[in-house]
Order: structure tokens, then C-alpha cells, then sequence
């Protein structure tokens, strides 16, 4: 509880420090950990760094962005989680730590059971399949960050003045973060309804500060599938695009 309690003071204090306490309150930091979930495991930090970051957009120093994300993996790490039994994280590699090592037959019979996507599975099996997830999709991901997203900015600045590159570019990392976290590993595999309705339903309940409806969501992703069927020759009328 200590460390918990140490936490949420620092919380405060970066709430204060970048004067967002009108906006966000440690009370619903708690509530997004204690709530994280969705349709894949991988996906529940991936959407509470989401949620969190939007507060934070305009810190440009990398050493001063790190010192923030810190506190909110501490946060991740040590608030109570409800997939975990109403535990974090923390405590359950302590509670591991202090016994014996286990056979895998009481590893099933103590850990708490988890749902993913209406499956229920253990704790190591959640932490297994969160790294096979991790590997199967790394070249999907060095694709998007160090390929696509590159070449697709060098695009727009060709094009457009600068806050609507940044409107185009943010759209299409938030797609390709969310295409990630839902468990997508090619970019074959992705499914034209997530593109066409999923995607930009999800955008107005979760993605703060940016207020696009639907139709400008839309919009934005083809101009992206349309770039990349011009520079990867993947025809876009497979994602629902004419």
C-alpha cells in the first residue's frame, strides 16, 4: 500500500505540474487500470498508454516525456487490476516470489483466472501469450514505424501545410496502434469492417482532444490505403475502399 500511496502523490503532482487537474484526476488514472481490457491481452496497456498520452502530446523532450511515462508504468504496476483478481501486477510476482516454486497443477489451481476474448485462460498462460503475440506481430510492427509511417509522412508534407499533416499522421498511427492491439499481425489480415466501422466508431469514445467525426476518419484512412496501394501495390478495394 505504501508504494501505491507514493504513486498517487506523484500522480497529483505531474497533474499539477502540467496544470491538468481540472482534466484528469488519479481517481480515473485507477479506474483505466482497474478497467483495462479488450478484445486481446496485449491490447489493455496499449489502450491505457493511449488514454494517458493524450494529456501529455506537447512534451518534446524525450528525457522529460520518459520521466512522465515512468510514474504511469509504476501506476500500471502497482494499481489494482480487475482481470488479476482485484491484484496488480506487483503483488502477484511477490505472491510468486514468496512460495516455492510450483508445479504447473497449482500455478492453475492459485493464480487467478483471466477472460480474454470470452476464453478463459491462467495467469501464465496471459503472460505466454502475450510475448508469442509480441513475436509473431514484431515485423508487422518494424514494417509500420520504420517503413510505412516514414514514407507516408514524406507524403503529406509534400502535400499539405503542417496541421494537417499532423491531423493525417496521427490518424494513421492511432489505425496502425489499434490495428496492433486487436491482435492483427499482416497487413492482408486486417478486416474491412474494423476499417470501415469499427475503427472510427472507437475513435469518438476513446481518443481525447481530437474530435473527427466518422466521415473525416474515413476520409483519412483512404488517403492512406490509397498510399499505400500506390507505393506497396496492395489494392485497397480488399479493405473496403473504391
Amino acid at each position: 500500500m505504501k508504494q501505491q500511496t507514493e504513486i498517487e502523490k506523484k500522480l497529483q503532482e505531474l497533474l499539477a505540474k502540467y496544470k491538468l487537474e481540472s482534466k484528469l484526476t488519479v481517481s480515473q488514472i485507477k479506474s483505466w487500470i482497474f478497467h483495462a481490457g479488450g478484445p486481446s491481452a496485449k491490447g489493455a496497456h496499449t489502450t491505457y498508454q493511449t488514454k494517458w498520452m493524450q494529456y501529455f502530446r506537447r512534451i518534446k523532450d524525450m528525457d522529460e516525456l520518459n520521466d512522465v511515462m515512468q510514474i504511469f508504468v509504476d501506476a500500471w504496476n502497482h494499481f489494482p487490476h480487475k482481470a488479476l483478481g482485484n491484484k496488480s501486477p506487483q503483488q502477484m510476482i511477490d505472491e510468486y516470489q514468496k512460495s516455492a516454486p510450483p508445479s504447473d497443477r497449482v500455478i492453475r489451481r492459485t493464480m487467478p483466472r483471466i477472460r480474454v476474448g470470452g476464453r478463459e485462460m491462467s495467469f501464465k498462460e496471459y503472460q505466454s501469450m502475450l510475448t508469442e503475440m509480441e513475436r509473431v506481430q514484431k515485423p508487422f510492427k518494424q514494417w509500420i514505424d520504420n517503413d510505412l509511417l516514414k514514407k507516408y509522412r514524406t507524403f503529406l508534407e509534400q502535400r499539405y501545410k503542417n496541421k494537417t499533416v499532423v491531423k493525417h499522421m496521427d490518424v494513421a498511427q492511432m489505425f496502425f496502434d489499434r490495428v496492433l492491439h486487436v491482435g492483427f499481425v499482416t497487413l492482408d489480415h486486417i478486416r474491412a469492417d474494423f476499417i470501415q466501422k469499427e475503427f472510427p466508431r472507437w475513435w469518438q469514445t476513446h481518443v481525447l482532444f481530437h474530435n473527427l467525426p466518422e466521415k473525416e476518419i474515413l476520409s483519412s484512412l483512404k488517403q492512406l490505403f490509397t498510399f499505400i496501394n500506390l507505393v506497396y501495390e496492395v489494392d485497397p478495394a480488399q479493405f473496403g475502399f473504391e
